[in-house]
């Protein structure tokens, strides 16, 4: 894999100054064209023309631009996982029905995952921002999130056992069951009527994947044979030509321009819905889960030059799987090619540290959010060192580590061994302890101008928090509260008394 990518995309003419009053300099979406065109808005919709599903590529065709710094834009991000429920969390929805739709020319989205094959987040964007440069840090700050909903006025989420999950590496204690179950459960989400906003998520039903009564799902049209690489191709790079479709165990033949799945399925983007014997409803009222909407994977294209996995979380960003990147949240990202290229999704309602079965509730989430560029002279004192993403929020600043801070580059064959056990393997809680100590210390030191004897002391007394064990770069998280180096704090309210609600962003008192 190329160490940099040495092809970039042309600026598009929306950087540019418009020549009327009348198109909007806030944001613009971008159709798919040559020489992308201009639209007089800032939202960027659900739909098979708005993303990427499952790979991230520096050579992707932005499909929406930020002209100017501070711009303020709405992005709809939908989930990955509607299929398994399709009745409650894709019918209907002309967003969802587009990104989903299969024809006799197959699925709408042709290429998934970093060879096309399949792949599993789908990701809004990718978002070109004027300016940006490779050394400029991009910031993100979370305005709102709301639970997309269903014509029928409905917001539903998902969890599921993928394998991934902790459990299958412990294995599970239940008498009958095996590595070959596929948990799931359906969540609806409770709104309180006095505010309009989404309050919990209650259990509607569990169901299995893998259960033989879970039946089949027949395509009106069957997965192409070969498809062209997406985005621009650099010089030398292999056009994808997969004749595995119709000859691997992978995916069924294809007979009669039709194509008859077994479920669960590992190809991505397929509709169903659990027949109702397997549906188990006395899961009701069992527990509630409150509010905790977070976009699990957000940041920037890195700059490798050839298409990768969305899974493992990387130095620009990507699936950090945390749950504080919510509503009042900032995020700062480096910066590794031109127009930043910013891309968001797998979105979560809620999920707690760790995320050990493999997924939070998964949902479909609209958000706005606010862009700006600090460029590399003149950057803000807390992202001047800037190596990963940093998270911060009113109450404190979130580092992120990860086994490998910069998976893509430090482990040979990346794709291939981040997801390994041993000295090559991202499954290393050890090493992503050192990776975000030596982070957090040297944050202390620069913002905080500290000698490292006192950094040392004071990292006693912080949080060191797990963040996700299920994706193949395993995270710790560090929380530094500001009331530490902020005398003025311990004035206005006592220290124990938090300013943000433990595990998200949004404040906890007026």
């Amino acid at each position: 894999m190329p160490q940099n990518g040495a092809t970039t995309n042309p600026i598009p003419s929306c950087c540019r100054a418009p020549t009327t009053t009348s198109v909007s300099t806030a944001g613009r979406r971008l159709m798919q064209s040559p020489e992308p065109a201009c639209m007089m808005n800032n939202t960027m919709p659900a739909g098979a023309n708005y993303g990427h599903w499952g790979y991230w590529y520096d050579l992707l065709e932005p499909r929406m631009v930020v002209n100017g710094s501070g711009s303020i834009i709405n992005v709809e991000m939908p989930t990955f996982v509607a299929g398994t429920n399709w009745e409650e969390m894709g019918k209907n929805d002309p967003g969802m029905e587009d990104l989903y739709a299969w024809t006799d020319d197959g699925p709408a989205v042709k290429w998934k995952g970093p060879n096309g094959t399949t792949g599993g987040h789908w990701m809004a964007g990718p978002i070109y921002v004027c300016g940006a440069e490779p050394g400029d840090v991009l910031q993100v700050d979370i305005i709102d999130l709301q639970p997309r909903k269903n014509p029928q006025n409905e917001s539903y989420g998902t969890t599921t056992n993928f394998g991934i999950g902790w459990w299958n590496r412990v294995g599970y204690i239940t008498e009958g069951y095996n590595a070959t179950r596929n948990g799931a459960i359906l969540f609806k989400a409770i709104y309180d009527n006095s505010t309009g906003r989404a309050i919990a998520w209650e259990p509607v039903y569990a169901f299995d994947n893998s259960d033989p009564r879970m039946g089949n799902v027949t395509t009106p049209g069957c997965l192409p044979q070969s498809a062209p690489m997406p985005g621009a191709t650099p010089a030398g790079a292999a056009v994808y030509n997969n004749t595995d479709y119709n000859n691997t165990k992978m995916f069924p033949p294809c007979i009669n321009n039709t194509q008859t799945w077994q479920l669960p399925a590992v190809y991505s983007g397929l509709k169903y819905d659990p027949p109702m014997e397997v549906r188990d409803y006395s899961i009701q009222g069992k527990f509630r889960l409150p509010i905790n909407m977070h976009i699990g994977n957000m940041g920037l294209a890195p700059a490798v030059g050839a298409p990768v996995s969305t899974s493992p979380p990387m130095r620009s960003g990507g699936n950090l799987d945390n749950k504080r990147i919510g509503i009042g949240a900032t995020m700062y990202y480096p910066v590794e090619v031109a127009g930043a290229l910013l891309s968001m999704g797998d979105c979560h309602g809620h999920q707690g540290d760790g995320e050990s079965a493999a997924t939070g509730v998964e949902t479909s989430l609209n958000g706005q959010f606010r862009i700006t560029l600090h460029k590399a002279n003149n950057l803000p004192k807390k992202v001047q060192l800037l190596d990963y993403p940093l998270l911060e929020n009113a109450n404190e600043h979130i580092i992120h580590g990860y086994a490998y801070r910069d998976w893509l580059r430090e482990i040979p064959n990346p794709q291939n061994n981040v997801g390994a056990y041993g000295p090559l393997g991202g499954v290393d809680m050890n090493r992503a302890q050192s990776v975000v100590y030596n982070e957090t210390r040297e944050f202390l030191i620069n913002y905080y101008g500290i000698t490292e004897d006192t950094a040392i002391n004071v990292m006693s007394h912080l949080d060191f928090q797990i963040t996700q064990i299920v994706d193949s770069n395993v995270g710790i998280q560090a929380r530094i509260p500001k009331w530490i180096f902020d005398p003025t704090a311990w004035q206005t309210q006592p220290y124990y008394e938090a300013k943000v609600m433990d595990g998200t962003s949004r404040t906890a008192y007026p």
